[in-house]
């Protein structure tokens, strides 16, 4: 199989509506999951918003991704997934960039997290690759350090971002606290906004 793509939905729930969340999810992604191109999928919650969600996918191609949630448009079972959310997802569209190439078969362990980031340079430069290898030649040698997918974007090329999983949040601040200062000056002045990490518990399904 080919590199495959991911998809990044960020969704906020009503108060009061996830134990329906995630009866609703468990029902969508036993059809999705059997579509063709489906690689894999993981939910994880927001470690200081318990509201706040990421539903993380993988898949063969844009294609398989759009084709899979277009044949759940429509129907009743997204009608009441629509009723859990407080507004529509942020979605993003991502090819798998770097030497990992898919989360499949990960087994995390139960402290694990998630730090989520994507961002949007000013201009593609061949410097940001350069940079952005010497940011994760440091991250991975940290312990603690699970693994990471890097991320570019599919229709907007100056979309970047990355997600990481650690043992626990305090290996991964540790990590954060072992960057060389000016790598990370050097990656802030690419980007139109300084990266900033957002931090998933994984859900057990």
């Amino acid at each position: 199989m080919k590199r495959p793509i991911a998809e990044l939905l960020v969704i906020t729930l009503n108060p009061g509506a996830e134990a329906e969340r995630a009866h609703v999810e468990r029902e969508a992604w036993q059809i999705l999951r059997r579509k063709q191109g489906y690689v894999t999928h993981r939910i994880y919650r927001h470690l200081t918003d318990p509201l706040q969600r990421l539903v993380y996918s993988e898949w063969e191609s844009a294609k398989a991704v759009d084709g899979a949630r277009q044949y759940l448009q429509g129907t009743p079972l997204m009608r009441r997934a629509r009723t859990t959310l407080t507004a529509a997802p942020q979605r993003s569209l991502l090819e798998i960039a770097g030497p990992i190439t898919s989360t499949k078969g990960l087994d995390l362990p139960d402290n694990a997290v998630a730090a989520s980031t994507v961002a949007r340079l000013k201009t593609f430069t061949d410097s940001w690759r350069q940079q952005e290898q010497s940011l994760w030649k440091t991250l991975a040698n940290q312990p603690g350090h699970v693994t990471h997918l890097l991320l570019r974007g599919i229709d907007d090329r100056l979309v970047v971002g990355s997600l990481s999983h650690w043992a626990d949040v305090d290996v991964f601040q540790k990590a954060l606290a072992q960057i060389d200062p000016k790598v990370a000056a050097a990656i802030n002045d690419v980007l139109t906004a300084p990266v900033e990490y957002v931090l998933y518990g994984l859900l057990r399904e």
